[in-house]
């Protein structure tokens, strides 16, 4: 997932700052062919629909997708084949009219399963964010609010008057609104997975990496080995073995019952450490929760239940966060603070 975030948003600056060379550098000779920005944006169309389909995993019981993007890509495969044959054509008003009409018909049927896609993947399947998709509706409302201004006063921002980039430009936007409520709405509440500009200087290194399918046995095998890496390391000068047995029991038990559903479900471990912290990460297949909604176990309905305390008292002690899913935790350790997990003798 965040591989596909990052490679989507590296081809967006990819296409922007080509454009902006472009356009200082080269005068426009990019932008005044106008078969090349279709073929890009054919392009990014295809790159769209794949980052739909992977996002924020593959589900193989909704084979309607599957049909539906197929469909999609055949069309532009197929527009690409039957343009590259009239570009030799003794008539180049008919690859205007297919430059002008075809592809931004091919563009708005991309967009629009594209939009199918997330809505489908998300809205039905990850309850834990119902009330992000209703901010990400509102912020890709006002979006073509925006772009449909732009279109009417095109002197404004005079690539605008190229009719092929309106889908590109339109994207941008998009991704950018979209970009920003997801750090509003995520990024900046204690819950879920952030790091403080320090991060960038700390020098973490991953001391282990591991990827099991989400069964008991598989489960006991890599708790042996971080009770290995606990020896290794000589973490027990950090925290007491009883304090990291709650610590691998809680994320790796929580993972295997939330995200161990299928035969084929994984559950992949990573173990950074720095000079003052200790991050370890546990990713399930699960779809998921909102952990703003779990219940305090100090409730009064909520004292004769005997689940749900582990992870509040990792939060007691550790930095806990999560991804916008709900499906990958994060415990940081700070090893400055290692007398609050270490019993008195």
């Amino acid at each position: 997932m965040k591989t596909s975030f990052s490679v989507l948003a590296a081809f967006f600056c990819i296409g922007d700052l080509t454009i902006l060379s472009n356009s200082l550098f080269l005068e426009n000779k990019i932008l005044n062919q106008p078969h090349t920005i279709a073929t890009y944006l054919v392009f990014l169309s295809f790159i769209l629909l794949y980052f739909g389909l992977q996002f924020p995993t593959f589900f193989r019981n909704f084979p309607r997708l599957v049909v539906i993007c197929s469909f999609v890509l055949g069309m532009g495969i197929m527009l690409l084949f039957v343009d590259l044959g009239l570009l030799n054509e003794i008539y180049p008003n008919t690859s205007l009219i297919l430059l002008k009409y075809y592809y931004n018909t091919y563009y708005v049927l991309a967009f629009l399963a594209f939009v199918y896609l997330i809505i489908a993947k998300l809205r039905y399947n990850f309850p834990a964010i119902q009330k992000f998709m209703e901010y990400i509706y509102f912020a890709t409302f006002l979006t073509c609010v925006f772009f449909g201004s732009l279109c009417f006063f095109p002197n404004v921002i005079p690539l605008t008057t190229k009719y092929f980039l309106h889908f590109f430009l339109f994207v941008n936007l998009l991704f950018l609104s979209c970009f920003i409520v997801f750090l509003f709405h995520y990024s900046f509440t204690e819950n879920y997975l952030t790091h403080p500009f320090s991060f960038i200087f700390e020098r973490s290194t991953k001391i282990f990496e591991d990827q099991i399918l989400a069964t008991r046995s598989h489960s006991r095998l890599i708790k042996e080995k971080l009770w290995s890496l606990y020896d290794s390391r000589n973490w027990r000068k950090i925290m007491d073995s009883f304090w990291f047995q709650i610590l691998v029991d809680e994320t790796l038990d929580n993972a295997l019952e939330h995200g161990g559903k299928r035969e084929d479900d994984i559950i992949t471990v990573h173990v950074f450490e720095s000079r003052k912290y200790i991050d370890v990460y546990v990713i399930d297949s699960g779809k998921g929760f909102n952990p703003r909604l779990v219940p305090s176990p100090i409730e009064s309905d909520r004292k004769l239940v005997t689940g749900g305390r582990g992870i509040h008292i990792l939060k007691k002690l550790f930095v806990v966060r999560w991804n916008f899913l709900g499906n990958e935790v994060s415990i940081r350790v700070d090893k400055t603070k290692s007398n609050d997990w270490k019993s008195v003798t």
